[in-house]
């Protein structure tokens, strides 16, 4: 539903906005450089009723960004399987953008994408075609959370074509928890759990500033991977450059992640620690395999949109010891992505944040177990679709073809059934592969047995290299037109995204 906004009370959230922005603290890093020393990882605010949403320009430099309650910080989103997520999102961005987008000046055409949820692709709901909110307009969202929604970590962004890089990378996301995963791992159940938001800040040659920036997150002087250039930004976390996360020595806590930028991976280690691994990209690794709640690893590859939740334990007193990610070879082609220091961990003290439950829940996990003859029957078969990402100096495209709003599907899938797909990259750099409202299976990478085959719902595929997947099709819920693309969200702009028809 699109409705537009008196003229007064825009005037009214236009001077709100003159207020706020200026504390918006990833754009003081961009501006200041300043070295954030001592910051401890800010708490974000959260949400669980009906709430309003605003798209807003910062008045100085025409940055887009979220307006909750008068701050510009994202909520999270929390709610339950069962339960709905209502959205009344507002743009209040200018009618004349200073920004440029793939085509030209920007729109300021706004939408929102609930990213990994299974959940309807129609309007009202999660629709990034039809669903598009000019300057001075109004979207209402009624999201319908299924009963079996894996619990987990999963995000929403801005997804309207031809300017989802820009708004994304000027920080128009945040995250989204559905509650229950302690079902999965009752191991999580009384610690403290910490929400990461991996955001990007910007780097400009030959600036003092962006200088600073460089020192303060230790980014590597030297090449990573054949991509040739200078880095162009840095991660943030929670809007904060190397902010510390108190932890006590010994302590375990719950960390949730999400890379919310629109081409930085995070390739994620702590210096002293593993990662305990209870989810990737919102599924809990139990949900299809209920002997198989953690995984143990030294670092997680998070793609542009990846998540990972896992338990962190505090190093020992007097030990330093940071989160970093590492270097990342996203190919000849593809842009730098050096390592960097992420965060800081503050083993002096842990400051009270919440526990993942109160108290033990009372809803018996749901699990969604595929039968291994049905495994090994797709894995042996011909693909039933094979995607070919290409990329040229005019553009990237899906199977020869660049995305317009007024193509019809490139295919059509009857929902109800498991099915094999082939995802090729004819390229020299890594494209993530993203499909909304489902999670698939990587069972082959490079047409080699995956070393641990799991349920993602964005995958990289390597330069000239490709993956094999078991889409899983069964969820009735999952009708009307849907789209699929590459995640890194220039490509997404430039052409890489076709749609997908569920009938």
């Amino acid at each position: 539903m699109t409705t537009t906004r008196p003229k007064s009370s825009l005037k009214a959230i236009q001077f709100v906005t003159l207020l706020c922005l200026c504390n918006h603290p990833s754009l003081n890093a961009q501006q200041t450089g300043q070295a954030y020393d001592g910051v401890v990882l800010p708490t974000l605010p959260e949400v669980r009723r009906p709430f309003v949403l605003d798209a807003v320009n910062d008045p100085a430099n025409g940055k887009g960004a979220f307006l909750f309650e008068g701050r510009v910080v994202p909520p999270v989103i929390r709610t339950e399987p069962g339960r709905m997520i209502r959205v009344e999102y507002v743009n209040h961005m200018s009618k004349e953008s200073k920004e440029s987008c793939v085509d030209g000046p920007c729109m300021n055409m706004t939408n929102l994408h609930f990213h990994g949820l299974h959940v309807s692709p129609n309007s009202l709901q999660d629709d990034v075609l039809s669903m598009m909110a000019m300057p001075g307009q109004i979207l209402k969202y009624v999201v319908d959370i299924p009963k079996d929604q894996p619990p987990g970590l999963y995000w929403y962004h801005t997804h309207p074509h031809g300017e989802s890089y820009q708004q994304d990378l000027d920080g128009m996301s945040g995250a989204i928890v559905i509650d229950g995963i302690d079902r999965y791992a009752p191991e999580v159940r009384s610690l403290r759990e910490r929400i990461l938001i991996l955001r990007d800040a910007e780097l400009q040659e030959h600036d003092a500033a962006s200088s600073l920036l460089k020192e303060r997150v230790e980014l590597s002087p030297t090449a990573c991977g054949a991509a040739g250039g200078e880095p162009q930004r840095i991660f943030t976390v929670n809007g904060v450059v190397r902010p510390q996360i108190a932890i006590a020595p010994g302590e375990m806590q719950f960390w949730r992640i999400v890379n919310a930028s629109p081409d930085l991976y995070a390739d994620l280690e702590l210096d002293t620690e593993q990662l305990t691994v209870i989810a990737l990209d919102g599924m809990p690794l139990a949900y299809h395999d209920p002997n198989h709640r953690t995984e143990s690893l030294k670092h997680v590859l998070l793609a542009p949109a990846g998540r990972v939740e896992a338990i962190v334990t505090g190093p020992k007193a007097g030990v330093h010891a940071s989160l970093r990610t590492r270097c990342v070879d996203t190919g000849s082609d593809g842009d730098p992505n050096p390592a960097m220091v992420v965060a800081d961990i503050d083993a002096s003290r842990a400051a009270p944040t919440r526990s993942v439950s109160e108290a033990p829940s009372t809803v018996k996990a749901v699990y969604k177990i595929l039968s291994p003859a049905l495994v090994r029957g797709l894995e042996a078969s011909p693909p039933d679709f094979t995607i070919d990402f290409t990329e040229d100096t005019h553009g990237f495209y899906v199977n020869d073809k660049k995305f317009s709003a007024t193509d019809g599907p490139m295919l059509t899938v009857k929902v109800g059934h498991y099915v094999h797909w082939r995802v090729v990259n004819d390229s020299h750099e890594i494209h993530p592969f993203h499909i909304h409202q489902v999670h698939f299976l990587v069972y082959e990478e490079n047409g080699k047995k995956a070393a641990r085959p799991e349920w993602l719902d964005t995958v990289n595929v390597a330069a000239d290299g490709s993956v094999d997947l078991i889409m899983d099709f069964t969820d009735p819920i999952i009708r009307g037109m849907s789209v699929f693309h590459c995640h890194l969200l220039k490509h997404e702009d430039k052409g890489m995204m076709a749609k997908i028809l569920f009938q």
